[in-house]
């Protein structure tokens, strides 16, 4: 309290002296002093205490003080500031104040000077202006901050490149961005580097792609496309798009790249699937003698997903240790999935996890999907109650990794725990925990519950209905199989093989074998998809499950699989289930042959 005394004394004395900046910053922690001592009135033990006595008495003393003083603009400080011209004020003080509101979190000090400076129609430095746009911005008052920028009376590439940055945060839509950045070129405030990285990573919306290009071409015709920020952000988002090469084309316009640049495009590779590229990439830029990070060996690590690339992710993990990066978590979660995928067992993820100091959620969920992979279902629901107890709470990857523990295991009511918890959290929205949904309950055997899950989904992916159509096949289902292929195309989805593979096995599980045939005829002529193996034992299946055993082996011989070895078998046990001996004994020598 003796430290507002001493403020109320200093605002006295540059009150007199006319410094009426000083006496504006001084008369907003008086205002502030003044709620203090309201909400202390409160307290009965508080307001009978010696101290608040004095000090309310303190500050009465000095407003007297204040309120003597026999010239009414000493009184209040602001009211002469607007004769003044504004070229006569100190703006670095004013800089200096909105930047101490903007560090020390004071809002409403910084608003008291918005108003001031609207109050006295201050045009210039635009610095100030900036600086006031910062600070309701850090406040994430983005509203206010889109109104004090339609009303300032200018702009300049720090401005735009300000409200740009906070709407791309703020998730405005890509078509605001474009109204935004079509102002700045009206207005004539050339964009910059900062610029066009900001609103090149905003378009990420399917409609919005095509915006990405027209930035793109701005980006050329200012000369911008070599710089490194614009430039990673390009490859970023064509790589997001998969659209790989034009990612690579992006990559070989920057003229100095640096470790991010190399990052963002290894990890797009990744991400398209293109391991040997990615690989190729990475001994090119250790060929050009840039150091790797921690970003550089997770990204890299992911290229190993199969028993063959062992050996190389032993030798990324020698490099880990090595360069004393081993000890970084999302290292050892990359590991973890490595060695999941790439040997049988969880020895070696489990020596990786218990050597992480403060697992998180990415960590606990690579070991339950490892667990998962290597068929090791009670040791995953084990593992996952364990990562409850610790306080870890579960996002969506985690949910979509546990639910198949449960279908694997046909363990209906904990799968039904597991919904419950979905439901109370956000993720029953999300559209990988619902397709895992539908799978554990097809699992377990609980088709209406299967149902129920897909029809209360607010959009369906490929994913979904293919699932729900294997759903049904494995219950026999396959008239509402078929239903569902219908619904998917009419709601725009482009089904795969997969999704034909479902259908064909729901036709024969069904007995619908003229159905199925045009199934297969779909999947060919009209979708133009390769039949696999799969497909063609599926086809041999259905039409054998039907007594048709001559039709399935003019199909075999139509569709040149005389060498498929899975043809010959599943004709083989339509034989062996009509009791064909002639035909049966053809199949199985066949078998042997191949």
């Amino acid at each position: 309290m003796r430290n507002y005394i001493h403020v109320i004394s200093l605002l006295v004395v540059n009150a007199k002296v006319q410094d009426h900046i000083s006496a504006f910053v001084l008369l907003n922690l008086v205002v502030n002093m003044l709620r203090v001592l309201a909400k202390l009135h409160i307290c009965k033990l508080t307001r009978e205490s010696h101290g608040y006595h004095h000090c309310c008495c303190s500050l009465l003393c000095c407003f007297r003080t204040v309120s003597s003083l026999t010239d009414p603009v000493e009184r209040i400080p602001f009211e002469k500031l607007e004769t003044i011209d504004y070229h006569s004020i100190k703006f670095h003080q004013l800089r200096q104040i909105l930047q101490e509101c903007t560090s020390a979190g004071d809002l409403l000090s910084g608003m008291s000077v918005h108003t001031h400076l609207v109050k006295l129609n201050i045009n210039g430095s635009i610095m100030i202006w900036n600086k006031l746009l910062s600070l309701y911005l850090k406040f994430g008052d983005i509203h206010y901050a889109h109104q004090l920028f339609d009303t300032m009376p200018q702009r300049d590439v720090v401005t735009f490149n300000t409200i740009i940055s906070a709407s791309v945060r703020d998730d405005y839509d890509a078509f605001e961005l474009l109204h935004l950045f079509s102002k700045m070129k009206k207005e004539d405030v050339k964009p910059n580097h900062i610029t066009f990285s900001a609103l090149i990573g905003a378009c990420n919306g399917l409609i919005a792609l095509r915006l990405r290009e027209v930035f793109h071409a701005h980006t050329v015709h200012c000369g911008l496309s070599s710089n490194a920020f614009v430039g990673s952000s390009l490859v970023d988002g064509y790589a997001k798009q998969m659209r790989l090469e034009d990612a690579i084309r992006a990559f070989g316009e920057i003229i100095e790249l640096d470790l991010v640049s190399w990052n963002i495009l290894i990890d797009g590779c990744v991400r398209n699937n293109c391991k040997e590229h990615a690989v190729r990439m990475f001994l090119q830029m250790l060929k050009g003698n840039v150091r790797f990070d921690g970003f550089t060996l997770t990204s890299i690590i992911k290229t190993c997903s199969k028993p063959g690339d062992l050996k190389h992710g032993m030798q990324l993990h020698g490099c880990a240790i090595k360069l004393d990066l081993a000890h970084e978590t999302p290292i050892h979660n990359s590991l973890i999935t490595m060695y999941s995928k790439c040997e049988k067992g969880m020895e070696s993820p489990l020596k990786i996890f218990g050597n992480i100091s403060e697992p998180n959620i990415i960590s606990w969920t690579a070991m339950i999907s490892g667990f998962v992979q290597n068929e090791q279902s009670e040791e995953a629901h084990g593992f996952y109650k364990e990562m409850l107890r610790s306080g870890v709470r579960e996002n969506d990857f985690s949910l979509s990794s546990i639910l198949p523990v449960y279908g694997n295991l046909a363990k209906l009511d904990q799968g039904k725990q597991i919904h419950a918890r979905v439901i109370k959290s956000w993720f029953g929205l999300d559209l990988s925990v619902n397709n895992a949904l539908i799978d554990m309950y097809s699992k377990c055997g609980s088709l209406e519950d299967a149902h129920l899950v897909f029809m209360k989904m607010e959009k369906h992916d490929v994913v979904s209905c293919t699932t729900m159509i294997m759903s049904y096949g494995q219950h026999g289902k396959g008239k509402e199989a078929l239903e569902i292929l219908s619904e998917m195309e009419s709601e725009g989805l482009v089904p795969d093989g997969v999704t034909f593979l479902g259908c064909l096995y729901a036709c024969s599980h069904g007995g619908l074998v003229e159905e199925g045939v045009r199934v297969f005829k779909t999947m060919t002529e009209v979708h133009k998809l390769n039949p696999k193996q799969e497909h063609f034992a599926c086809v041999v299946d259905m039409l054998g499950r039907a007594g048709r055993l001559n039709e399935a082996e003019s199909f075999i011989d139509e569709m040149g699989i005389e060498s498929d070895v899975l043809v010959w078998e599943a004709l083989l046990g339509a034989c062996r289930l009509h009791g064909e001996m002639e035909l049966g004994e053809k199949s199985a020598q066949k078998i042997m042959e191949l």
